[in-house]
């Protein structure tokens, strides 16, 4: 302990506590004397104090750190109003005062403190006898070196700049709504004026109709778009995963973008994988994205220009399929490269190719892939020299994650021995995505889109484990898992319900019907070969 320390102590003990609302020192509560040693020993400042029949708020001990940071005045600070030793900094501490002697501890970021030009994050906490009556303040100060008071203030300036460019961005995103939702108006405006015009014409108002159409799905569009940003933005959009093979989304994908990339009379190249890519996403979505890239090809190409898209898979970082679109469009500068997947942000606009469209497209492209686990790039040597958006999503056939040996274990029980499998949902996607999966184990399987169908073929398939669906028009899943359980020959066959219906009530239900399993879509691959390594 310093010599100064010591003095301190002393002048501490000698004070005439007598004088204070606490009285002697040596009839503190216990918790109090351990508070103001531990105070007392504190490396960073720290000051106790409280409020004098006068209203004056006094130090009346503080530790070696505080009186550095006080110089000269220190040895005659425990004698004078805080406000009087502390001026500059005294109108932001005066409140904090207040509330710590209210009983409510209170902070404050960034405040200079003593003589010099020292920066503080500081806090008043109450000073509580043993009955919890607030007479004083503990006050602590945490020194900001120089290097961090710097990186706040540049944080601070480029959070501005920031603020700044996303209210440019959104003032110019309102007057491209505006000005694309006159674009399909216009049209039906007139469109309309037409047909009262001409009701007698049939042809023109055959013409008029299908111009109506083709605005409206434009329309429509962008109000979908919208739509969906603002679900993303808020995190209320749904995504509905299941088990399904990326060549059909990609495919789906391409039939819906065919219109526009022929209107354009672009040619369009498709590669796709040579084998089932299983992956666990939203296919709706994903084909979303998908017609979102190609879509944005299309529309930021010349006419007559390529578009190639490629399906493939990435045995690094654990298995991902990778959907790549390459145009040779107008391409991207190297100043957009960072800022090409934010909202409102349409480079062809920027370059004096204005195109059409809201600019969140490719937003929405970015935000939707992220809610798959996936990633989305985009590579251009430069403008006018084409561009490439590559799409990475984890595959979603594999039964076990890298590292993950007791479900390697479980996919290795489940191969020793195959099964006859029954598997009825009126989804069709969803029921061939589950028998693909089946079917790389050995698995013998059988589908039904309904319950009539299923009842035949469970008489002559004879199965020994059957996924039902439960939802399914008709003859729901209880119903049917109720028939099957009745038929003699299936009494040892395992019935696993995999639905969408999840509660407690839906699960009861199941079990009175005959299930042994319930399961809530989408199912994941190790909780299919878990299930069946226990049946072997």
């Amino acid at each position: 302990m310093s010599s100064d320390h010591r003095r301190m102590r002393a002048l501490v003990r000698n004070h005439d506590w007598a004088a204070t609302p606490l009285g002697d020192a040596a009839g503190w509560p216990p918790e109090l004397r351990v508070a103001v040693d531990l105070m007392l020993d504190a490396r960073q400042p720290a000051l106790v104090g409280w409020r004098t029949p006068a209203s004056d708020v006094m130090p009346v001990l503080f530790n070696d750190a505080y009186a550095s940071l006080l110089g000269e005045q220190a040895s005659q600070a425990l004698g004078q109003p805080l406000g009087d030793i502390l001026p500059a900094a005294w109108p932001h501490l005066a409140p904090l005062v207040d509330s710590a002697l209210a009983g409510a501890p209170a902070w404050l970021d960034d405040v200079l403190l003593g003589p010099g030009t020292r920066h503080f994050n500081t806090g008043f906490s109450p000073l509580r006898d043993a009955v919890g009556t607030v007479h004083g303040f503990f006050h602590t100060a945490f020194e900001i070196d120089a290097g961090e008071h710097g990186r706040v203030e540049a944080a601070l300036q480029r959070q501005a700049h920031e603020s700044a460019e996303a209210s440019r961005h959104r003032s110019e995103f309102l007057a491209v709504l505006a000005h694309e939702l006159r674009n399909p108006m216009a049209p039906i405006r007139t469109g309309l004026e037409i047909m009262r015009l001409r009701a007698d014409s049939p042809e023109t108002i055959e013409r008029v109709r299908e111009m109506l159409e083709r605005q409206t799905r434009q329309m429509t569009h962008l109000i979908d778009d919208l739509l969906d940003v603002a679900r993303v933005t808020s995190g209320k959009i749904d995504i509905r995963k299941q088990l399904v093979d990326l060549n059909r989304v990609v495919a789906s994908a391409v039939e819906t973008s065919t219109p526009m990339i022929q209107g354009a009379r672009h040619v369009l190249d498709v590669e796709m994988w040579g084998e089932p890519l299983l992956l666990d996403i939203d296919p709706t979505r994903v084909a979303q994205v998908i017609n979102n890239l190609l879509t944005n090809a299309a529309k930021y190409t010349p006419p007559g220009g390529s578009i190639r898209l490629t399906v493939h898979k990435d045995r690094s970082d654990g298995g991902q399929a990778v959907v790549a679109v390459t145009d040779s469009g107008v391409g991207i500068p190297p100043e957009h490269h960072d800022t090409i997947f934010e909202m409102f942000n349409q480079v062809g606009r920027n370059m004096g190719l204005a195109q059409g469209g809201l600019g969140i497209g490719l937003s929405l492209v970015r935000q939707l892939v992220a809610l798959h686990g996936g990633s989305v790039s985009a590579e251009s040597p430069g403008a006018g020299l084409g561009s490439t958006f590559t799409v990475r999503l984890p595959l979603g056939a594999r039964m076990a994650v890298a590292g993950d040996d007791a479900a390697r274990q479980d996919r290795r029980t489940a191969q020793r021995r195959t099964f006859r499998i029954l598997v009825v949902d009126d989804n069709t996607d969803a029921a061939e995505s589950l028998s693909l999966l089946l079917q790389l184990n050995s698995h013998e399987i059988r589908t039904a889109t309904n319950g009539r169908d299923a009842l035949a073929l469970a008489e002559a398939f004879v199965p020994d484990v059957a996924f039902l669906d439960i939802g399914m028009p008709g003859m729901t899943g209880f119903e049917l898992a109720t028939r099957l359980r009745a038929m003699p020959a299936l009494a040892r066959m395992t019935i696993v319900a995999v639905t969408g219906w999840g509660s407690e009530e839906d699960q009861a239900r199941s079990r009175e019907a005959g299930f042994d399993q319930h399961f809530t879509k989408p199912i994941a691959a190790e909780t299919v070969s878990r299930l069946l390594a226990a049946l072997d």
